[in-house]
């Protein structure tokens, strides 16, 4: 997992000021800014059952195609779109990911996609950025980090929660990471029987700062999500 810094593609996305005087968390804002540590983290098991099957039947890229959703459900909230810059806080129009690619020597490199797409232009420009940032010379690349979601996925491991780092309290970009994916044995209630039903699951941590972000934008992400993964099957 990663504090992120890097930006592959020259897209830069408008935002706009958002005027202190009228914005109704100011009181919040500048109580949890003060804080050493401001941060905001849950982890929920989301249930990918029917989307995992639809994924794989379509052979889309696991990661890429799952990312798609999970961006899109962050820029359905506007607090996950907001950021403290200079002084200000600023709202972007929309955020895309930049997020970790292996590179051949065993480290990583950052690579960004536009998200802003339909999904198979999405897929395809995926593919060539993440070839050409696995062979980048380093992690430094120019861009807006700012109107980035920091995205990241750890496949070898499933988690209830995780620590993402950050550089100091008045860091407000969202992360958003993923991990192993697991099958279980669930008792569901089907025409008013109880069954035993497999099911896929997959953790899903969301990192932010409560200077900008509450609990009530943390579960309508979650909420969002779900919603985009059964948008797709469609």
């Amino acid at each position: 997992m990663r504090p992120g810094s890097g930006l592959q593609g020259e897209i830069r996305m408008s935002r706009r000021k958002i005027d202190f005087s009228t914005y109704p968390r100011k009181e919040h804002f500048w109580h949890f800014i003060a804080m050493d540590n401001p941060f905001a983290s849950v982890t929920v098991h989301v249930d990918i059952t029917e989307w995992l099957r639809w994924q794989k039947e379509k052979g889309y890229p696991f990661f890429l195609t799952f990312q798609y959703a999970v961006v899109q459900a962050a820029n359905r909230i506007p607090e996950l779109r907001q950021r403290y810059i200079d002084g200000n806080i600023v709202e972007y129009d929309f955020c895309n990911p930049s997020y970790t690619v292996a590179a051949p020597d065993g480290t990583y490199r950052y690579c960004m996609v536009n998200t802003d797409q339909p999904l198979e232009a999405y897929l395809a420009e995926g593919k060539r950025k993440q070839e050409a940032a696995a062979h980048a010379d380093s992690l430094e690349e120019e861009g807006d980090v700012q109107s980035l979601l920091f995205t990241t996925c750890v496949p070898w491991m499933h988690f209830s929660a995780a620590m993402m780092p950050y550089p100091d309290r008045t860091f407000t970009i969202p992360n958003i990471g993923w991990g192993k994916c697991v099958r279980d044995l669930r008792l569901v209630l089907e025409q008013g029987k109880l069954v035993e039903k497999e099911t896929v699951t997959i953790p899903v941590i969301l990192m932010v700062n409560h200077a900008l972000v509450d609990g009530r934008h943390m579960a309508a992400f979650f909420s969002n999500l779900e919603e985009e993964l059964g948008r797709m099957r469609v």
